[in-house]
């Protein structure tokens, strides 16, 4: 889809009115955004590291119930500071923030999580054997990962620092 300048305008526009309203009354979302969603609150597994006999668990936050929790755990993963907002605005249209969003009429495999990666990312094909987020390391195996909050983040951050916000272009102010 190609936006003339115009309706770019009108889209930067939309996009940090609908900021400005999340960020001046933060609040759950209500509703559900679509029949492809589930509940409000979404279960985040904490990963453990095993040294010896000792767990450690991360200090990541175990559930995502709104946009804000979702933004907090960008943070925490390693979004930029000066990203976020535009982070947000892409959450919010792409998923209303939910970690278990899945448009299945997106092309390869669809679209997965808070950010809806697309499957292409995940999945092997004749450049990428394995998968171009499999190599990057960023700790996702398998495209059903990107429902996992945490992981669909980092996905999404390599993503970003690969090409910037082009791939979520139709959405992005």
């Amino acid at each position: 889809m190609t936006l003339n300048p115009l309706a770019a305008l009108a889209t930067l526009v939309t996009a940090v009115l609908g900021l400005t309203t999340l960020l001046e009354a933060p609040r759950p979302l209500s509703g559900q955004p679509s029949a492809t969603t589930t509940p409000a609150s979404w279960d985040v597994y904490p990963t453990t590291t095993v040294e010896q006999t000792t767990v450690t668990e991360t200090s990541l936050p175990t559930t995502i119930a709104t946009c804000d929790d979702a933004v907090n755990l960008a943070r925490q993963v390693g979004w930029p500071e000066d990203q976020l907002d535009t982070l947000a605005v892409v959450m919010l249209r792409e998923s209303r923030c939910t970690p278990t969003a899945h448009n299945v009429n997106d092309p390869h495999g669809g679209s997965y999580g808070l950010t809806q990666i697309n499957g292409f990312w995940c999945l092997p094909n004749a450049s990428w054997p394995i998968g171009w987020l499999q190599v990057q390391g960023v700790g996702v195996t398998d495209c059903s990962e990107l429902f996992i909050p945490e992981a669909n983040l980092r996905a999404a951050l390599a993503i970003y620092n690969n090409s910037g916000w082009g791939p979520w272009a139709a959405t992005a102010p």
